[in-house]
């Protein structure tokens, strides 16, 4: 040691001699590059890849294309429209792939990524309940807080940081000024007091006492995680349920689905119109905001407002609301927004490009989103279109990517802003007809758009071993456009079936060009996986699963069954649900798609059923009458299957996991208001909506997803969306850990 600190010895004598400490700067300039190259090489060591990462190819590609559909691909694959997919599967391998029951894109994705099944990753629906309240909240994530600095203390504390500064500003420059003690003194206490008690206030009305955080409910470890303990960096885009940002050491990962908008809701679009017969200000069933403008042809201006994000850091307002101001030349068909320094112009039938917009909470607090706005029409009405808010990737109010650099290094390569919405396109917007098949079309090709850059930047980084990315667009033009593949469905449009027909099958093409361009960059001995969580089907009935429990019994009500609709917004702003619910004589309630629970006594707050032979009978008596229920209008029994949560999963936490699954049959669907626990009047309702295919709850055997492989694998049974993680893992010569339910699917 002391040989070690000798060359920094006269560097601390209080009297060092100009020679000796030239000599010695010379020796502790060699001594710290010495110390410096070890550590780099120590460093070297630590991150170099271990035996078991030495393994394997130097470059695995996963695709995973939401919700597409194996009978359709293995249909246009037959028919050429998907070259680079039948090259891959002549090449490789092409399988259906069994999705997770049920075969909902947050829950089969999370088995994806951790191998394990919905009981232990604890992603089993879209929704969950809270036992205690019966109250629907999301199973993906659950916001929470933590302290922002001192919390609380902030005020005391931050406002004698400030009084200290200026205190100790205030006495070195009265010293220096006065050249006496006394009156600097005096100046510095009055100054220092005066800057508290300025700044406790201060801080008390613009300083949070706590931050919003999210916390991500899927368990288990995502395979990118074990490969970075192993040396194997990765990029991860877009995988579902990874927000907030799974870290991923030496690697990056951008957020997917779960990942809000800066409302704290899957999104929330805005609709202004002047027309007349407009649904009333407020929400609308998916969430949409609805503005009702006074205005008519001729005016010159109109103000409104954007709603912003809901105010979680301080006690009012309970929103933020940014006034915003419409001028309008009816002759040019054209609409100026203006709000803070903003001004965008639009014609009818233009889109804006993402613009930023800030909402200040504070005067120190912010928070930054991005929208796009699109003038539908303008003349003889008013029809302005904005979308959800995304968080604003290079300011984000919480990460969106690990690390949080990794956004500016995205925005950097493909130089331009970029989603961050989790959900993707607008689907709502559609579905409500505020937006048309048009105008959906355009917002999912700028958004596609966005990350095929993204995709084209980081495939072939030489840094990764593993790249992973997502795209959803395949999902959400299924759920809009599956009704021009069923003339038998409800919303079928002869007049639009020209036109709109084909437009499924341009995104699956949309899909095999993005294959194509993997394949072409593929080392000689890189792997291509290419991937679904589950396919599609078309949604004809809409089947109210909570209705039907009142009409036999399992559920009663409260007086008449008058309560009305549920909307997503009550959902994210705590809306009152099951208002005529009487729990006392209630033995079932459904909520979520397909999701069963029996009100037990000593779990659910209200539980009236006892454990053990009333419960075991319970169950029972509901799987027989449901699966033997039939809808007398088409003579289809609506519920394919009941599943136990036994037969579903190998392990789960009983107070967590719903009881039983009623998984419907081709054509039907658990209605909107029964996945929000609602209770309409009638059984079934004619599903002519827009969203018109579905999967969610289904059975999963008639929803499969797709697996390709640029290897030819040995399969002796389909192969299921567990199976992706232990694959990964094998390729390179890892362990596959006990505890997941999917196996190695090796080369032939």
């Amino acid at each position: 040691m002391r040989r070690i600190l000798q060359p920094f010895v006269p560097f601390l004598s209080d009297r060092p001699n100009r020679r000796s400490t030239l000599r010695s700067a010379i020796r502790c300039g060699r001594t710290l590059l010495i110390a410096g190259l070890v550590a780099l090489w120590g460093a070297t060591v630590i991150a170099s890849p271990t035996t078991a990462s030495a393994n394997g190819p130097s470059k695995v590609v996963v695709l995973g294309f939401d919700g597409a559909d194996a009978q359709l691909v293995e249909q246009w694959m037959n028919e050429g429209k998907l070259p680079h997919l039948d090259r891959l599967r002549k090449q490789g391998t092409f399988s259906p792939l069994r999705p997770t029951n049920p075969p909902q894109t947050p829950v089969s994705w999370s088995t994806f990524a951790t191998g394990l099944d919905p009981g232990r990753t604890e992603i089993f629906d879209f929704l969950k309940r809270d036992r205690k309240t019966y109250i629907p909240d999301f199973a993906m994530m659950t916001p929470a807080s933590e302290p922002f600095l001192f919390g609380p203390r902030n005020p005391l504390f931050l406002g004698l940081m400030a009084g200290f500064a200026v205190f100790i500003v205030a006495l070195v420059a009265t010293r220096l000024l006065a050249r006496r003690w006394v009156p600097a003194w005096i100046a510095a206490l009055v100054l220092g007091g005066g800057a508290y008690a300025w700044a406790a206030p201060f801080v008390r009305e613009n300083v949070p006492m706590k931050k919003p955080v999210a916390i991500n409910n899927r368990k288990g470890t995502p395979y990118w995680q074990t490969l970075a303990a192993n040396g194997i960096h990765s990029t991860i885009v877009r995988v579902p349920q990874t927000f907030p940002p799974d870290p991923n050491p030496g690697g990056r990962l951008l957020s997917g689905l779960g990942v809000p908008d800066i409302r704290g809701t899957f999104g929330t679009y805005t609709y202004y119109t002047s027309e007349p017969f407009a649904s009333s200000s407020g929400d609308t069933e998916k969430g949409g905001k609805v503005v009702l403008l006074d205005v008519e042809p001729g005016d010159n201006s109109v103000e409104t407002i954007i709603y912003g994000p809901f105010n979680k850091l301080f006690d009012d307002p309970p929103e933020i609301l940014l006034p915003v101001r419409l001028e309008l030349d009816w002759n040019a068909r054209a609409v100026t927004i203006q709000f803070d320094d903003q001004r965008i112009s639009l014609k009818e039938g233009e889109w804006s490009d993402f613009v930023g917009i800030e909402f200040k909470l504070r005067k120190l607090v912010k928070v930054n989103g991005i929208a796009r706005f699109h003038l539908l029409e303008l003349g003889p009405r008013l029809r302005l279109y904005m979308s959800p808010i995304h968080i604003d990737p290079m300011r984000p109010i919480v990460p969106v990517t690990y690390p949080p650099s990794f956004a500016k290094e995205i925005h950097d390569r493909i130089d331009t802003d970029f989603p961050t919405i989790g959900w993707g396109p607008d689907t709502w917007a559609l579905d409500e007809q505020v937006t048309t098949e048009e105008v959906f079309a355009e917002d999912v090709d700028f958004t596609t758009t966005k990350f095929e850059k993204i995709f084209d930047a980081f495939l072939t980084d030489e840094r990764d071993r593993v790249f992973t990315q997502i795209f959803y667009f395949t999902d959400r033009v299924a759920h809009m456009f599956w009704r021009f593949q069923d003339p038998g469905n409800p919303a079928f449009d002869q007049k639009l079936a020209p036109e709109w027909s084909g437009y499924l099958l341009q995104s699956y093409q949309r899909m095999d060009a993005i294959v194509g361009r993997a394949l072409d960059k593929l080392p000689p001995d890189g792997i291509l996986l290419v991937c679904s969580g589950h396919g599609c089907s078309t949604w004809r009935r809409s089947f109210n699963m909570n209705t039907w429990l009142v009409r036999n019994g399992f559920m009663s009500l409260k007086g008449q069954n008058d309560a009305k609709p549920m909307t997503l917004d009550d959902l994210f702003v705590e809306g009152q649900f099951w208002p005529n619910v009487d729990w006392s004589r209630t033995r079932v309630y459904a909520l979520g798609l397909g999701a069963m629970y029996v009100n037990l006594l000593g779990r659910e707050k209200e539980g009236i059923v006892s454990p053990g032979e009333e419960y075991d009978q319970t169950i029972r008596e509901l799987k027989e009458k449901l699966e033997a229920f039939v809808d007398t209008t088409t003579g289809i029994a609506p519920i394919h299957r009941v599943y136990t949560r036994d037969e579903m999963y190998k392990d789960y936490d009983p107070e967590l996991m719903p009881d039983l699954r009623a998984a419907n049959s081709y054509g039907y669907r658990v209605s909107w208001q029964t996945s929000l626990g609602g209770i309409p009047k009638e059984l079934f309702e004619e599903h002519n909506s827009k969203w018109s295919g579905d999967h969610c709850s289904l059975d999963p055997s008639l929803v499969p997803g797709i697996l390709f492989s640029s290897r030819p694998l040995a399969l002796e049974s389909v192969p299921g969306i567990e199976d992706m993680t232990p694959t990964l893992l094998d390729l390179f010569g890892l362990a596959v850990p006990a505890e997941m339910a999917g196996r190695p699917l090796r080369r032939q």
